[in-house]
């Protein structure tokens, strides 16, 4: 995302899972707005706390998932981007009960399981030989921890966010018209 620089303006760009992998949310909005035209969106899907933001953070050896999974990034509160509206603005939000994604979670593990004999050959190409135990593992309990985190509480702790902005200057130039 530090490179892309498209050549034209976009009516859309949609985004799926892609912010909880990033760290300056503010620069990647104002690099947004700067694709978009004046009057273009932005749709977000993205995982959410429902209070609370913090960062993945590696803290010692045994923090694989923060490491491999979610490196850099952020799990936002479902609030974050309405505080990040310099660039862009909130227009809707829509909060999903996390249930949805362990019931996904789960499909993926029982998939994984099924699928094993295609599964480990791309691992071990990804991975190498020595390793692939350690990664069929790591996948394993990846899909694990996702489905007790996002079922936990009846799905409403960590939940699934989806969000409508637009650019912040179409919203000031929108108040200014007089009708």
């Amino acid at each position: 995302m530090n490179n892309y620089q498209p050549d034209k303006h976009f009516d859309r760009v949609v985004s799926v899972e892609m912010f909880e992998h990033m760290r300056n949310w503010e620069r990647l909005l104002e690099r947004v707005q700067q694709w978009l035209k004046p009057e273009g969106k932005l749709f977000i899907h993205i995982f959410t706390h429902k209070k609370y933001t913090y960062f993945y953070e590696e803290k010692d050896a045994t923090d694989w998932m923060s490491k491999y999974f979610f490196t850099g990034g952020i799990m936002p509160g479902e609030d974050l981007l309405h505080h990040l509206d310099k660039h862009m603005k909130v227009e809707q939000q829509w909060t999903w009960s996390g249930v949805h994604y362990q019931k996904t979670a789960e499909e993926w593990l029982k998939n994984m399981t099924r699928r094993r004999e295609f599964i480990l050959p791309v691992l071990e190409e990804t991975y190498g030989r020595k390793n692939l135990k350690k990664w069929w593992n790591y996948w394993r309990v990846f899909f694990m921890a996702c489905a007790e985190l996002w079922g936990y509480n009846n799905g409403e702790e960590w939940r699934v966010s989806h969000y409508l902005l637009q650019p912040a200057n179409s919203v000031e130039d929108a108040s200014k018209i007089k009708v």
